[in-house]
């Protein structure tokens, strides 16, 4: 993080391997993977095994786990260590969405501090690679244990702790505490990574001010994966690529998905157009026209007449 601060966070359903083809043209950072279960790693399920086929273009990589049992997770590093060679694996210790939460993991894991060592000492067992933990400051405003995480992780050889400097109960609404990443960055003797509502320069300086060691991007990359190139310009994402230039990085990013998904590329392929349509004229009446049909081609069509018109 010496040389680039900015990270790119674990999102589901979007920092897959051709997002993070797109991602890497922007930056050379770290990047985190979805979150992968480390149940289903360790039950070799297909789908799950596939998250962490890694290539060449993805280092430096962070693969994310999440789950409850401590000896799971060493399982998972382990598998992971069969079949790729990631930069090294995060610990998801705060999302908040149901599906994470049911497996005893994400959020839960801040209200059950003796598992999430457990869980730590596990994986850090596991691997010599980088080992980092992403946690919020707490369950809610009454249970802040931001701090005892910090002290826990430094003991049991964690690398770096990602905050995302909002409790589980305030999700992804309401002013990020960057009181509590000052505190975070003054107190931990591993770096802190900050995380919550970066998406422009003003965000990122603020951010840095607190004295964490680097930024991690969350949502903002789904709609603009070339914030890491503006915000090291100093400049606001929105209109910093021209139409000719999203058109093309639309037209890699179809070959990408075409190659993994096969035809069934098209609809992640609108998404991405829609969201990189945000700032320019007629957004509204384009994504009402991409959306009105199913037709592949059609759907290209629209896309091209867009992003190459002069409005």
């Amino acid at each position: 993080m010496k040389n680039e601060p900015l990270v790119a966070a674990p999102m589901a359903g979007i920092t897959n391997r051709s997002f993070r083809k797109i991602l890497r043209k922007f930056t050379n950072g770290l990047i985190y993977t979805e979150m992968v279960s480390v149940e289903g790693l360790k039950r070799q399920i297909d789908k799950t095994v596939d998250y962490i086929r890694l290539t060449p273009e993805d280092n430096p990589i962070i693969v994310q786990l999440f789950g409850f049992n401590e000896n799971s997770f060493h399982d998972a590093v382990k598998i992971t260590e069969e079949i790729s060679s990631p930069y090294g694996f995060d610990i998801n210790m705060g999302c908040p969405v149901k599906k994470v939460l049911k497996t005893g993991g994400g959020s839960n894991l801040l209200k059950n501090i003796k598992q999430a060592e457990r869980i730590i000492k596990n994986a850090r067992k596991a691997t010599e690679k980088k080992l980092t933990v992403k946690i919020r400051l707490g369950w809610d405003r009454e249970d802040l244990v931001f701090r005892e995480l910090i002290k826990m992780a430094e003991n049991e050889g964690v690398d770096a702790v990602c905050i995302h400097a909002r409790t589980k109960s305030e999700l992804f609404t309401g002013e990020v505490d960057y009181g509590a990443l000052e505190t975070a960055a003054e107190l931990a003797k591993i770096p802190v990574i900050g995380n919550g509502n970066v998406c422009d320069p003003s965000g990122y300086k603020r951010m840095l001010n607190t004295g964490v060691s680097g930024v991690m991007i969350g949502r903002a990359i789904m709609k603009t994966p070339w914030i890491f190139q503006a915000l090291r310009e100093n400049k606001h994402p929105e209109n910093f690529l021209s139409k000719q230039e999203l058109y093309n990085l639309l037209m890699e990013l179809k070959d990408f998905e075409y190659e993994e998904k096969g035809a069934h590329y098209i609809n992640l392929l609108k998404k991405y157009a829609v969201f990189f349509s945000k700032s320019s004229p007629g957004a509204s009446n384009f994504r009402n026209r991409l959306y009105s049909t199913n037709n592949e081609k059609e759907s290209l069509k629209i896309i091209e007449n867009f992003f190459n018109s002069n409005t």
